[in-house]
């Protein structure tokens, strides 16, 4: 099998609601192209599941629920191997810049193309994560249409 052209990552703070839910909407709404995407957190621990109101909206959207996933903490070696990383909040871009410097030109926030901040619904009411789902689905939507219409995903 063939390395995919482009890869991408979701970064949240713990890795188990918005950048595992982000990544969800991506691999699905770019399935007919050639991209790798993967998720981390600025804060996360080794091994956690996603968080089960997020899957089961998830899973109410028909993404994939992601019930094999494991939050992994974000490592500077591991950004090197990504073309794209999109962050839900300006305070990750600072984190994921302050471990990788040389990024600065391929670190985004996921809600670049709207200038929307994604807010953590961790603990928060469920109407709260469908909030949170919405945003991820417009902007990763917007994304996934940038990075075609750019040529840069095939």
């Amino acid at each position: 099998m063939s390395q995919p052209a482009f890869s991408i990552l979701m970064v949240c703070t713990a890795n188990i609601c918005r950048s595992p839910a982000g990544q969800a909407v991506l691999v699905k709404q770019l399935c007919n192209h050639k991209v790798r995407i993967d998720s981390a957190g600025t804060h996360a621990l080794d091994g956690n599941a996603i968080d089960p109101t997020m899957a089961d909206l998830l899973q109410a959207r028909a993404f994939d629920a992601m019930a094999q996933h494991r939050s992994r903490p974000i490592m500077p070696t591991m950004l090197t191997s990504y073309d794209l990383v999109l962050c839900m909040q300006d305070q990750h871009v600072q984190q994921v810049l302050a471990l990788y410097p040389a990024g600065r030109g391929k670190v985004r926030l996921l809600g670049h193309w709207s200038a929307q901040q994604i807010s953590d619904p961790i603990g928060k009411a469920e109407p709260v994560y469908a909030t949170a789902l919405s945003q991820i689905e417009l902007c990763a939507g917007q994304w996934a249409k940038k990075l075609i219409d750019m040529g840069m995903i095939r």
